[in-house]
């Protein structure tokens, strides 16, 4: 959902909802990475099988448990069928098959990286009652708050049949995230067949349906560009969850319910503000004001360092009048993943916090551990799991919270927060 200034970056993962939670990011290889052997003299059909072969052959070997839900049969003959289309299939058909057979595996930190070079100006959210347009460059601020209904003149669950088989996903809860996310890519959307170029009109409801052109932006341009997150005036209109993007973390005393709510955004460190140091400032805040209650809001989480938070949950279980029913709470969501599904895990199952928000579009026993296979001949990147965390004996396909809420679009554009709201006016009639 953050669309402040910051570098484009020129590669997209799919299943990742570390998507989700900073919108454009950084992809990288860790060095964790597999090639195919070069084929210098061959011709295109021929380094097209080859690699495929290698996917077909070297995937099962290298994923943690490949088959965990699609079998080994279902696999190689999907494999094979694509491998004895290749002459009759053009590049971009080859990749898109290839991409919606990893994606049928059914995890999430594994799928076929896409490339898109530019971005649209805009960010949109599924509410409750559909998706909304929730950030854009100041070019579209008109249509801030506006509900969509149509990308190119496809409607709504037109999209969804084009998008979602290329969608590596755990559960419906990333679906929601990803799909949204897809829909700021021209390079996905010209993958999809729903874009023919950059340009794309997006249609948004009203007493007759409005559109509206969208140029997209390379990453010079998207650095150059103001968006209504960089007014204040805007800000001033969204829920305070939504305030600071560009932070890991942060946090802010609300004096009238006595309250230290923590957005916890990414499990990394800042460059100039570590989280050990930022423990240390919540924790120093939290006794000297009294506070009754702690909210740590992990619903943008995508990941990271998961042990990086180990301190600051010791620190809570050293304050019993804060580690108790009612007074600990952890919102969550559909951006919740990876390192962040961990966190969750360890606030659930050691502390007495009460969850509340939606389901999390990780499960709390996932795969993970992200590794890459290269095709040296075809220029394709295909991301996969190398690890196992089991944190339960339960397994779920997310982690559901005590209290579901639904999010509302009216809440939203009215800067109300559904989640923190329910905590803060619980707390109020105590």
């Amino acid at each position: 959902m953050k669309l402040k200034k910051r570098k484009l970056v020129v590669i997209l993962v799919i299943a990742a909802v570390i998507i989700a939670a900073a919108g454009i990011f950084a992809y990288n290889l860790f060095n964790r990475k597999v090639s195919s052997p070069v084929l210098n003299n061959a011709n295109r059909n021929e380094k097209w099988t080859a690699d495929l072969k290698f996917v077909k052959n070297e995937l099962p070997k290298k994923h943690k448990n490949l088959f965990f839900s699609k079998s080994k049969v279902e696999f190689d003959r999907d494999m094979d069928s694509l491998i004895n289309k290749v002459d009759k299939y053009n590049d971009m058909q080859i990749k898109w098959e290839l991409t919606k057979i990893i994606s049928s595996i059914n995890d999430s930190h594994t799928s076929v990286v896409m490339q898109s070079k530019s971005a649209y100006p805009v960010s949109f959210f599924q509410f409750e009652d559909g998706i909304y347009l929730i950030n854009s460059s100041l070019a579209y601020k008109d249509f801030w708050g506006k509900k969509l209904v149509a990308v190119n003149g496809y409607s709504i669950e037109q999209l969804h049949s084009k998008l979602d088989p290329i969608i590596s996903k755990d559960n419906k809860a990333i679906l929601k995230n990803q799909f949204c996310s897809l829909l700021r890519f021209p390079g996905v959307l010209k993958f999809a067949g729903i874009a023919k170029n950059d340009d794309t009109v997006f249609t948004f409801e009203g007493s007759s349906n409005t559109s509206v052109t969208v140029k997209s932006l390379n990453k010079e341009e998207f650095d150059k560009t103001k968006f209504l997150s960089d007014d204040p005036k805007y800000i001033n209109n969204i829920p305070l969850s939504k305030q600071n993007p560009d932070k890991n973390y942060w946090f802010k005393y609300i004096e009238k319910s006595s309250t230290i709510y923590v957005k916890y955004n990414s499990c990394s460190n800042m460059k100039n503000y570590s989280f050990s140091s930022f423990t240390k400032d919540v924790f120093k805040t939290l006794d000297s004001k009294k506070a009754k209650m702690l909210v740590i809001d992990l619903r943008d989480n995508g990941g990271g360092n998961s042990k990086m938070f180990d301190s600051f949950l010791d620190e809570i279980k050293k304050r019993s009048n804060i580690n108790k029913k009612g007074n600990l709470f952890v919102i969550i969501g559909r951006k919740t993943f990876s390192s962040a599904i961990l966190n969750t895990m360890d606030l659930k199952n050691s502390t007495n916090a009460l969850l509340i928000g939606e389901p999390t579009g990780g499960k709390p026993n996932h795969f993970g551990e992200v590794k890459v296979i290269h095709l040296s001949n075809t220029n394709v990147d295909i991301q996969y799991s190398s690890k196992y965390f089991k944190t339960t004996s339960k397994d779920t396909d997310s982690i559901y919270p005590d209290v579901n809420i639904t999010l509302k679009a009216s809440s939203y554009f009215n800067g109300k927060d559904d989640f923190l709201n329910y905590i803060l006016d619980k707390q109020s009639i105590k």
